[in-house]
């Protein structure tokens, strides 16, 4: 791109891990952006995070942010509860929008959020950036070009020490089902999202979901806090391909194990594993095609990271990120969706509460879908 895309981030604050993390180190590598703008919650904070970032302006008021005029996109990186606010005080504005997974603290907020950009044709991103992996890339192409034949079943398995029965002051959030971000919709997101993006649509499913801890220790402050989140999530399906599918994602494990996705071909099998959720990266690939005999090591190609070069050797925390950001910068400059957008957070969001209502009635819930 001829120039830049001058980028604020709602959230990008020095008190802010994941910003701090992942955003803002993406936009570091790549030539497309450059980070102008932080948005915190006070001039204080924004002050600092200004110096710590070189960025360009601090606000404490997201409005402000938004309709400055050296700002081209805007980024939504608060807590969940926050995007609905975030996103209707920043459309107005007319920019393109990137925001965090989840996109509301519900389904009807995020067709809302969804219509703000439709009706604006506002380019818009939904932080699902698991997708742009090279290993998740890498694994749909080869079941499209029947590296295992006909798939026959897929299985995957999640287990995670957070989101148990203990926390901190930071991380209350999770355990209140009314915020929205939890273990079903942080984590079984994430990777549901990536599970059907790889493997197909589910065409139906049943749910088991289960807590296993009633209360949440928050050990900062010393408090105990009633949960009304799940920590054990269990779904059967079959999907558009015909095959058997099962997801367990599981909270509070003391010796997490990880994820692990098993994909049972007729005339092959890929392993996929990573040492914690699918959109964090440090993707293991291994794979028997219908030549081989046993399990090998599968190499990605170059082609598959179209992220910086400086990120090549990145376990994929900032890569999958930069990649994400690259996939949204030809999207606003070319007017297509190559990256995730707001109709595909509603489509994960629905899917979602097809598996609380499965849990929740026992009954089998059915999708129709156009592929």
């Amino acid at each position: 791109m001829s120039k830049k895309i001058r980028t604020g981030i709602i959230g990008a604050s020095i008190n802010n891990g994941w910003a701090r993390g992942t955003h803002i180190p993406a936009i570091e590598h790549l030539d497309e952006f450059e980070l102008t703008a932080v948005g915190t919650s006070n001039m204080a904070s924004a002050k600092k995070s200004v110096e710590a970032f070189y960025a360009d302006y601090g606000f404490d008021n997201m409005e402000e942010l938004a309709q400055h005029p050296d700002v081209d996109m805007v980024v939504v990186s608060i807590n969940v509860k926050e995007h609905y606010n975030a996103v209707k005080a920043i459309a107005p504005a007319g920019k393109p929008i990137y925001c965090e997974w989840p996109l509301g603290s519900n389904t009807a907020e995020a067709l809302e959020m969804q219509e703000w950009v439709a009706s604006a044709k506002l380019p818009n991103a939904i932080g699902l950036q698991a997708r742009q992996a090279p290993a998740v890339q890498y694994v749909k192409d080869l079941l499209a070009e029947g590296y295992v034949g006909k798939v026959l079943s897929a299985s995957l398995k999640i287990s995670i020490d957070s989101m148990g029965g203990m926390g901190d002051k930071s991380s209350a959030y999770l355990f209140d089902r009314k915020i929205g971000g939890n273990l079903l919709t942080i984590v079984g997101g994430h990777n549901l999202d990536a599970f059907t993006y790889m493997l197909g649509d589910f065409t139906e499913l049943s749910s088991i979901t289960a807590q296993q801890f009633p209360e949440v220790e928050l050990v900062d402050i010393q408090k105990v806090i009633k949960k009304t989140t799940d920590d054990q999530i269990l779904i059967t399906g079959k999907l558009t391909s015909g095959a058997a599918a099962s997801v367990h994602i599981q909270g509070g494990v003391k010796h997490q194990t990880g994820l692990t996705l098993e994909i049972f071909g007729d005339q092959g099998t890929i392993v996929l594993s990573a040492p914690a959720s699918i959109q964090f990266g440090s993707h293991q690939l291994r794979g028997a095609g219908a030549t081989d005999n046993v399990l090998r090591e599968l190499t990605i190609p170059d082609s598959y990271y179209w992220g910086p070069q400086s990120l090549k050797n990145d376990s994929g925390f900032v890569l999958n990120m930069a990649q994400a950001y690259r996939k949204f910068a030809q999207d606003i400059q070319e007017g297509t969706t190559s990256a995730p957008t707001f109709a595909d957070a509603v489509k994960l969001h629905q899917f979602l509460d097809a598996v609380e209502k499965s849990a929740q009635t026992g009954d089998r819930q059915y999708f129709y879908t156009h592929n």
